[in-house]
């Protein structure tokens, strides 16, 4: 008797060690080429997360993830990036070659079979979405049945293999719906300008599968970034019908709009992407800043919005801008915001190699013609090329006849004029009025037609 006793214990032993529930993921690898790269690192649509993964001299990694098990990004630089889907028990093992990252990628361990599988599906989904400008000129029916047959491709890829974690599985079958509901929400507005028809509009049940979409899961707004983006359109429509109705301002109908999400999590979400947008772009904040500060209950993007406000709080219109000391202008000499003193100064911020910036020049050379004999403005061009394309800006400068006056920053985007501006991206516009003071620090584009409506409102 005590023998059999002894034995059941064991037994109970045993199946105790077998069902324990393991709550991490071992990442591990290898990157050939990796050169300085030192670090991968791994981030989802959860603007608060970022983890960082060392990498050794010899290019191995290995890190344990106590995350929630879904799909992530891991990023070996900002051009260099893959979807790996991690789940609890995992062991995932990732060899890559740094100079071909994607390419090269190669998946052992467990977890394997449901990254290859990852790869394929968002290989397929990538190829589908590069095409779309063609399949939006079809019609309606046409572009749906396209659609619903290459859902169909893409669940019957992910049901063909059965060695594949049930979660995941789960998981990937609500992403390809919302890859699908996407592609049928973009549809309309693509028509209209790929199909040169601005008054199209889809039918009554085209958007029938997007009617019932529920916008409260945290979990595939983290992973998914289809449904990120609807989650969003949906955030969108609600500040415009609060705005149709008469609602005090735009930026006070996105914070309002974000409130009628019940998720805690997407609705701080939603509000920190509301008063970040506007600190960066707009040009009266301080009362959308307040009411974020009323709303929101996630501290650490409080903590972050609060930082930001009092970097660009100074950048409000009225404010007295920041100025720009002897820059080197093309002309001859150097030349200083203070020289200006009495004229309205648009300002264009620009680089020989930004693609953008060039498109823009045309309309700006136009627009600097129209108001070019007009005493009471200036139209001011501020390059932030580096030294060595110092003689690459001033023969763009000659060749493309630029007119205004074009100038050179002292030290790129780390000059005082351009840090004040807090300009993280080009081309940008700002409009200065004679007395010195901001009247819009992100003012329209030469190619917008509301930049002559706002000259039209200054009486210039």
């Amino acid at each position: 008797m005590k023998r059999i006793s002894v034995i059941f214990i064991l037994i109970l032993l045993v199946a105790c060690k077998t069902n324990t529930t393991v709550d991490y993921a071992i990442l591990q690898g290898k990157i050939e080429n990796k050169g300085e790269l030192n670090k991968l690192t791994l981030t989802n649509n959860d603007r608060d997360f970022k983890y960082e993964i060392d990498i050794a001299e010899d290019g191995s990694f290995q890190d344990t993830l106590n995350i929630d098990s879904g799909v992530y990004t891991l990023s070996l630089d900002r051009r260099k990036y893959i979807s790996v889907a991690l789940f609890d028990g995992d062991h995932l093992i990732v060899k890559s070659d740094a100079e071909n990252f994607a390419d090269s990628l190669k998946f052992e361990g467990q977890g394997a079979n449901e990254n290859i599988l990852l790869q394929s599906i968002n290989s397929k989904m990538k190829d589908f979405d590069e095409r779309r400008k063609n399949d939006y000129t079809l019609e309606e029916e046409a572009y749906k049945s396209l659609l619903l047959n290459q859902k169909s491709k893409l669940m019957s890829l992910l049901n063909a293999s059965e060695v594949i974690n049930h979660l995941f599985k789960e998981e990937q079958t609500r992403y390809i719906n919302y890859w699908f509901i996407h592609n049928l929400q973009y549809y309309q507005s693509s028509h209209r300008y790929f199909a040169a028809d601005p008054d199209f509009v889809v039918s009554n049940d085209f958007l029938e599968e997007a009617k019932h979409l529920d916008f409260q899961i945290e979990e595939d707004y983290r992973g998914s970034r289809y449904y990120n983006s609807l989650v969003n359109i949906e955030h969108r429509k609600i500040a415009d019908s609060l705005v149709n109705v008469g609602f005090k301002s735009g930026g006070q109908a996105r914070l309002e709009a974000a409130t009628h999400f019940k998720s805690e999590y997407i609705r701080n979400d939603l509000l920190y992407q509301t008063i970040m947008g506007t600190l960066v772009f707009a040009n009266k904040f301080s009362a959308d800043y307040n009411s974020y500060l009323e709303l929101t209950t996630n501290e650490t993007q409080k903590t972050k919005v609060q930082e930001k406000y009092s970097q660009v709080k100074a950048l409000e219109k009225g404010n007295p801008s920041p100025a720009f000391t002897n820059y080197e202008n093309h002309s001859g000499g150097k030349t200083s915001l203070e020289d200006f003193k009495g004229k309205y100064v648009y300002i264009d911020v620009w680089a020989t190699w930004c693609g953008p910036c060039k498109a823009e020049i045309p309309y700006l050379i136009e627009v600097e013609k129209k108001y070019h004999d007009n005493n009471n403005i200036a139209f001011v061009s501020i390059s932030v090329d580096k030294e060595k394309d110092h003689d690459k800006w001033k023969t763009m400068v000659k060749e493309k006849g630029l007119g205004g006056v074009q100038l050179i920053a002292d030290n790129v985007f780390n000059s005082d004029f351009i840090k004040a501006y807090q300009i993280m991206g080009i081309p940008q516009f700002i409009l200065i009025d004679p007395e010195g003071n901001i009247v819009n620090r992100n003012a329209p584009r030469p190619s917008s037609s509301e930049l002559l409506d706002v000259f039209a409102e200054l009486n210039l």
